[in-house]
């Protein structure tokens, strides 16, 4: 019976974020992983959308100049372009997965992997035993339960995105079930690239994000010639070589059908030993600690950021801090610093607490924002649209000094995936917005409306001069 300080059940983000961890602070370490290393987020999630986002911004881009004078026409390779997507995937598996565990020793133990109780996972007919063990296991889609929706996955004319990205090629018109950042996303990419993209989704695009956020992305994706349905998939049905979603309003047809519509924690592995939350995931306190003594969970099995945005740069950080604590040390995860990104175009990012919870909460909420239109950058580089949102506590206004302690922001801008990592550290710190009035940024840059929304808490943001204020 192997005997190790740490054992890690699970190969994605999470478990190899804690894995490398565990064995800088000295363990000896073994990881328990079923299927390609790095999870859902290098293989099938994050990686690959946002390969196919870049390439579809860029053809939108050169087609449609901001600066007169330049003209081009795009042609696009769907099949192709699959496999250059495949090839960056591997790629990074291998560097940053698989050749990063060998460095530091880590043995990876392959297959099925089954907690047997706080120091006991078994794989097979083998037995690990370790001084403390990380949960890692992840979550996979979930299909919800509407006849017919099976039996198109069946045939291969419906799809989560775990069957998505292994697609040599792409259907040339796709419906979407949910309306959340998966079904957003690629929507929005599918279509530039010249697919047929419909959304079918119950209440609103993005209803986690802030209502303003959730409007200003249908207004977008509208704009750019995705079909937008708002109503509840009732059933899908196969004709010919096309599928038909029925929904309250009527129908539509496509060739696939792309399921995106949340995701289950994978519980299952667990063998009932560990206490759920909610949400469905494991329950686990600021340390990733568990019911079970000894025993952490990491990543997205913890039922992901309220039961709703599974993130990979929350599980490797859930997975760092189940490691150090693991090893005697003291580590803590804040959910309200975790900035979280729907990679659009702008996108659309945010961090700490949605004004909407915070009325709903009774703490009230002092927000303003300002317009990306406000911004110079925004004007040399042709692209006006957003606006950047800050949330503060109201109480906080009533110090002498440094007043407006941010709670949440909310960023609909281009580069939104950068700028909100200006109020993630500032949620972290604890700052302020006259800490951000006093910050100057390069000029010009699309940092000039971070300090812009600081501004507009006592003036007009549009009525100041470059760098003013």
């Amino acid at each position: 019976m192997p005997n190790y300080d740490v054992v890690v059940l699970g190969g994605g983000s999470a478990g190899v974020a804690a894995a490398v961890k565990a064995a800088q602070l000295g363990a000896r370490v073994a990881l328990v992983n079923e299927g390609p290393l790095g999870g859902t987020c290098v293989n099938v999630g994050c990686v690959p959308s946002k390969f196919l986002i870049r390439a579809a911004g860029l053809k939108r881009a050169v087609e449609r100049p901001y600066f007169k004078g330049l003209s081009a026409k795009v042609e696009v390779d769907l099949k192709a372009l699959m496999g250059h997507m495949k090839e960056v995937v591997a790629a990074l598996r291998r560097g940053k997965y698989e050749e990063v565990l060998q460095y530091y020793d880590v043995e990876v133990v392959e297959g099925r992997g089954v907690l047997a109780g706080p120091r006991t996972v078994k794989v097979g007919g083998l037995e690990l035993t370790g001084e403390k063990v990380i949960v890692a296991t992840g979550a996979r889609p979930r299909l919800p339960d509407v006849p017919g929706l099976r039996e198109a996955v069946a045939k291969g004319l419906a799809f989560t995105n775990e069957e998505f990205f292994k697609l040599d090629d792409v259907p040339s018109s796709v419906v979407f079930i949910g309306g959340g950042a998966v079904a957003v996303e690629l929507a929005q990419a599918l279509a530039r690239l010249g697919v047929g993209v419909a959304v079918v989704y119950r209440s609103a695009l993005l209803k986690y994000e802030e209502g303003i956020a959730s409007k200003f992305m249908e207004e977008l994706l509208a704009d750019e010639g995705v079909r937008l349905v708002r109503a509840e998939a009732s059933a899908v049905e196969v004709r010919g070589g096309e599928v038909e979603v029925r929904h309250g309003e009527g129908s539509v047809r496509a060739e696939a059908v792309f399921v995106a519509a949340g995701r289950i924690p994978n519980v299952e592995p667990l063998g009932g030993l560990l206490r759920l939350g909610p949400h469905g995931g494991v329950e686990v306190n600021e340390r990733m600690e568990t019911s079970l003594p000894g025993v952490y969970a990491a990543g997205d099995v913890t039922g992901g950021l309220g039961g709703v945005r599974y993130l990979e740069n929350v599980a490797a950080r859930q997975g760092v801090v189940a490691a150090v604590n693991a090893m005697g040390g003291r580590a803590e995860f804040n959910p309200l610093a975790a900035p979280r990104v729907v990679f659009t175009d702008p996108a659309i990012a945010s961090v700490g607490l949605r004004e909407e919870d915070m009325l709903r909460g009774g703490i009230g909420c002092r927000c303003r924002l300002a317009p990306v239109e406000a911004v110079a950058a925004g004007w040399t580089r042709g692209n006006t649209g957003g606006f950047i949102k800050i949330n503060t506590y109201p109480e906080t206004w009533k110090v002498s000094m440094k007043r407006g302690k941010i709670a949440g922001a909310l960023v609909v801008a281009p580069e939104a995936e950068e700028l909100i990592n200006v109020f993630a550290l500032a949620i972290q710190l604890g700052l302020t917005v006259d800490d951000l009035v006093e910050w100057l940024p390069s000029f010009p840059s699309y940092g000039e409306a971070v300090r812009l929304a600081a501004l507009a808490f006592y003036t007009d943001p549009t009525k100041l001069s470059c760098c003013g204020g």
